[in-house]
């Protein structure tokens, strides 16, 4: 008996172990999070039901699934106006498609859904970078000088996530690159068809360099969210562009992916289930999490400016982590966020985010 139940035990440890390694390494390109039933919505103000997500400090994009064929709809909320025990009522404003009450929504930290000119009116190029694995669709945009940014998204994100900083960057008259990567949609699978955590994907941020080299860009300032910063992190050790580069730009940044898996296994109070978890990663993703350790990495960034925002409810990565990287640093900004989930820093105070990438893109300007 305690033989059958201790196979159980193994048995049900191992299902999760592989099960978590799975979801973590398949690509599955949604960042959104079930917000709940709009209750009422007119021109100005939406109801919805009450649920952690709905009471979520700032403004976000709004996501659904359209009717009898509808295109999918979107909106962007604002702060919340007014609560109850059961409803939550938030400002809405910029909807394309339906949105009537009864409508099951989602959460978007990407206030943009569309191209920069549909989205912000900014103006840009649909072009293809050249990768080792084929053409990847990226979004250019114009500016002046020959210092570039290159903007990288994160696990599972969309260069979409980009068009919040972008009009800051655009009125620094930078030159700017949002990228896709390899398992993006339009992008080439690996060959795997897993993601490597930036292990590998930084190579597809190397093209992009080659490719902006090619319109004129002499030095780059990288800018990565979430995984962005594991990939532009391992640029700075692999890629021989290196060298080029005068600025970073990281926000809620994926620099040390052993301690994102002890974290995701102790807020799940499996916190026994680390190491198996994180041997579980390097073998079927064959990674190393040593390689993507930034923490143990930091003199490749002491000649750099870099500046940090993370948010300090993030519960993906974890904030002290992002903390001691830049303190690490002489020449890191360190912006905490409080009530800002992950990637969510600009989302819960945009005028102060827009401030801080104004000031450290000014040393780049034109």
């Amino acid at each position: 008996m305690l033989g059958s139940v201790a196979l159980v035990l193994v048995l049900a440890t191992g299902g999760i172990v592989f099960g978590g390694t799975q979801v973590l390494l398949t690509p599955h390109h949604g960042m959104v999070t079930a917000l709940g039933k709009v209750i009422a919505v007119d021109d100005n103000e939406i109801t919805l039901s009450r649920t952690d997500a709905a009471t979520r400090v700032g403004t976000y994009g709004l996501v659904w699934d359209g009717a009898d064929g509808e295109q999918t709809g979107s909106a962007v909320i604002g702060p919340v106006l007014t609560s109850t025990a059961k409803t939550v009522t938030r400002p809405i404003s910029n909807v394309i498609g339906r949105l009537s009450a009864g409508t099951e929504v989602q959460l978007n930290p990407n206030i943009h859904t569309r191209d920069p000119k549909v989205s912000l009116g900014i103006d840009f190029s649909n072009v293809a970078v050249d990768g080792e694995l084929g053409a990847m669709p990226a979004w250019q945009v114009p500016g002046t000088g020959s210092t570039w940014v290159l903007f990288v998204h994160g696990i599972d994100g969309q260069r979409e996530s980009g068009l919040r900083p972008l009009p800051t960057i655009v009125d620094a008259e930078l030159p700017t690159l949002l990228i896709t990567y390899r398992n993006d949609v339009g992008a080439p699978a690996s060959p795997s068809g897993l993601i490597a955590l930036g292990q590998t994907e930084w190579r597809d941020l190397e093209a992009a360099a080659d490719y902006a080299l090619t319109q004129g860009a002499t030095s780059f300032v990288l800018y990565g969210d979430s995984m962005g910063g594991s990939i532009v992190t391992q640029f700075m050790h692999q890629s021989p562009h290196a060298e080029r580069v005068v600025g970073m730009v990281l926000d809620a940044p994926v620099l040390n992916w052993a301690g994102v898996l002890q974290g995701q296994a102790e807020r799940l109070h499996l916190g026994f289930l680390t190491t198996p978890l994180q041997a579980a990663v390097e073998w079927r993703g064959d990674i190393s999490l040593a390689m993507l350790d930034e923490l143990d990495q930091t003199a490749a960034f002491e000649h750099l400016p870099i500046l940090l925002f993370q948010g300090l409810a993030d519960p993906l990565v974890p904030p002290a982590e992002s903390e001691s990287f830049a303190n690490a640093l002489p020449g890191a900004r360190y912006v905490p966020v409080a009530d800002a989930g992950h990637i969510q820093s600009w989302n819960v105070d945009p005028e102060t985010y827009e401030g801080h990438l104004a000031d450290f893109l000014g040393q780049f300007a034109p």
